[in-house]
C-alpha cells in the first residue's frame, strides 16, 4: 500500500495541454493535481469508484496556484502530494510541481467529503472510517479563505457544455483555469501568471450559462462567475507583461 503521507507522479507535457505562448495551461495545471490525488486515493484503495460505490465524493472547494514558471511541451514533470490535514470540515492537500530538482510551482487545494447523490457535506470522521489518517503531515497553517467580491464590471458568458461536465456531471474544477484565461481583460497574450485562487461555490450544470465579471488593476485581477442560482465561483490573481518578468 501506497505511503499516506506523500505520492509522487510523473508527467510529460503535451502537444495539446500547451497554449499559444508554448507554455502549459493553468487548466492543465489543475487537471494534474486532480489526477496525482485521485492516484494516491486509489494507491490507498480509496479511489473514485470506492468512494462513489459507498455513497462519497470529494469535491474541491479552494484551490490556490503560486506559479514560478509554467512548464513548456515535452518537460518531465514530478508532482509530489501530501495531505497537509483537515480544518473544520476542509481536507487540505498540497502539491509541488518538479523540472528536474527546479521547483516551479506549488499549488494549495482544499475539498469536502459529500455525499454523491446530494452533494450535502459530511463530517470529516466519515472519512476516518477507511482508517487513514488525514493529519499524516500535521495540519497546514496555510488555509485559503473565502472571498467576498464586490460588484464588477460584466465581461461576457459562457455556456456550459457536454464537454465541460465532469464524472460528477457539473462543470469541472480545471475548466475554470480556462475561464480564467479566456476573460481575462486585455487577454493572455504577452502576459505571464504568478498566483491564483479559485474558491468554487456552488455547481454549474448542462446547458446553463455562466455570466462572468471582472477586472485588472495593473495586474491585480478580480473575477466572478454566476448561473442561475447566484455565485458560481471567484477568483483572484497576479499577472505581469513577459517583457517585465523577463
Amino acid at each position: 500500500m501506497s505511503d499516506i503521507r506523500q505520492y509522487e507522479n510523473h508527467w510529460r507535457v503535451a502537444t495539446f495541454e500547451v497554449d499559444a505562448q508554448s507554455e502549459m495551461k493553468l487548466s492543465t495545471m489543475l487537471r494534474i493535481c486532480q489526477e496525482t490525488s485521485e492516484k494516491h486515493l486509489s494507491a490507498l484503495g480509496v479511489g473514485y469508484e470506492k468512494l462513489k460505490a459507498d455513497g462519497m465524493v470529494f469535491l474541491i472547494v479552494k484551490s490556490e496556484s503560486t506559479i514560478y514558471r509554467m512548464p513548456a511541451h515535452g518537460e518531465e514533470l514530478r508532482i509530489i502530494t501530501r495531505p497537509q490535514g483537515v480544518v473544520r470540515a476542509e481536507f487540505y492537500r498540497d502539491y509541488e510541481f518538479y523540472s528536474g530538482e527546479e521547483k516551479i510551482a506549488w499549488v494549495m487545494q482544499s475539498s469536502v467529503a459529500a455525499n454523491t447523490q446530494t452533494h450535502r457535506i459530511l463530517h470529516p470522521k466519515q472519512f476516518a472510517a477507511y482508517g487513514l489518517d488525514a493529519s499524516a503531515n500535521g495540519v497546514t497553517n496555510h488555509t485559503l479563505s473565502r472571498m467576498k467580491l464586490g460588484e464588477l464590471p460584466f465581461l461576457g458568458e459562457r455556456v456550459i457544455r457536454y464537454s465541460d461536465l465532469d464524472y460528477n456531471g457539473h462543470l469541472n474544477n480545471a475548466i475554470y483555469g480556462d475561464i480564467f484565461y479566456d476573460f481575462l481583460p486585455g487577454g493572455m497574450m504577452g502576459k505571464r501568471l504568478e498566483k491564483v485562487q479559485i474558491n468554487f461555490v456552488n455547481e454549474s450544470l448542462l446547458g446553463e450559462s455562466l455570466r462572468i465579471f471582472g477586472k485588472d488593476e495593473n495586474g491585480i485581477v478580480a473575477m466572478y462567475g454566476e448561473n442561475s442560482r447566484g455565485r458560481a465561483f471567484e477568483a483572484t490573481g497576479q499577472v505581469v507583461s513577459r517583457e517585465s518578468a523577463q
